[in-house]
């Protein structure tokens, strides 16, 4: 399969199949309910707030999960990378928003001069949010990349017990349309990976042709395999006299 979704063995292309809008706006209200249950008194609210003041965006940053990727402390650096890498990409030229936990901010790496000027550079330009001690900041950034219908840049498979609060029914289709995912190495530096053109279902073809996709591994740089089913053509009246 390419990278548009045409298949190599029928040349016929797949098509993407739209999440609708009011089932994202009532997954929203859904996740807004159960993180506002689950997080301290006001926070999640005074979190809404702000990004009704600041938002829309047209993506989102995992914070943590970008600046650990491959790496065994926190690096600033890695993350300021894909910030530049969106912002380059941004239609709206608009910087993403960061999401970071409060101890991310102010302790650690963060203490260095060089990275306290990029926080405090993202902060006036309303585009980074420090979740309050005590968080999830795994409730901050889906919610804040469902309700702006936005991009999310993050690793996390969302899995764990958050996601299965959330049922197993929206959650996979909304990645497959809105999360990045980035690699990142010494020998081909960083690289986002964004969400294929393509709805990653089976699928049927205009011609009659199937279209399955197989189960794929953690290898992003893995092309995912696709079984091409055919029908057999009908032979033309002419030729059966």
């Amino acid at each position: 399969m390419g990278e548009r979704g045409v298949c190599h063995s029928c040349r016929e292309k797949l098509v993407s199949i739209d999440i609708d809008l009011i089932e994202t706006e009532n997954f929203a209200n859904s996740l807004a309910k159960l993180a506002s249950e689950r997080e301290a008194k006001n926070s999640f609210y005074h979190f809404q707030e702000w990004l009704r003041r600041n938002g829309p965006f047209d993506a989102v940053v995992d914070g943590a999960n970008v600046g650990l990727t491959n790496n065994r402390d926190f690096s600033f650096l890695q993350l300021k990378s894909v910030v530049n890498e969106l912002h380059k990409r941004s239609k709206s030229k608009k910087l993403p928003l960061v999401i970071l936990h409060t101890s991310r901010v102010t302790g650690g790496p963060a203490v260095h001069p060089r990275n306290k000027k990029l926080l405090e550079s993202w902060r006036s330009a309303g585009a980074l949010y420090a979740t309050p001690q005590g968080s999830c900041d795994d409730w901050y950034w889906l919610y804040a990349a469902v309700s702006c219908k936005c991009l999310l840049v993050s690793n996390d498979e969302m899995r764990d017990h958050i996601f299965q609060l959330l049922g197993n029914g929206f959650v996979p289709r909304w990645k497959e349309k809105h999360q990045i995912r980035m690699t990142a190495s010494r020998e081909q530096g960083l690289k986002l990976h964004m969400p294929p053109p393509y709805s990653i279902v089976i699928q049927e073809s205009e011609q009659g042709n199937w279209h399955v996709p197989t189960v794929t591994g953690d290898d992003l740089e893995t092309p995912r395999q696709w079984l091409c089913a055919t029908r057999k053509r009908r032979k033309a009246l002419h030729n059966l006299f």
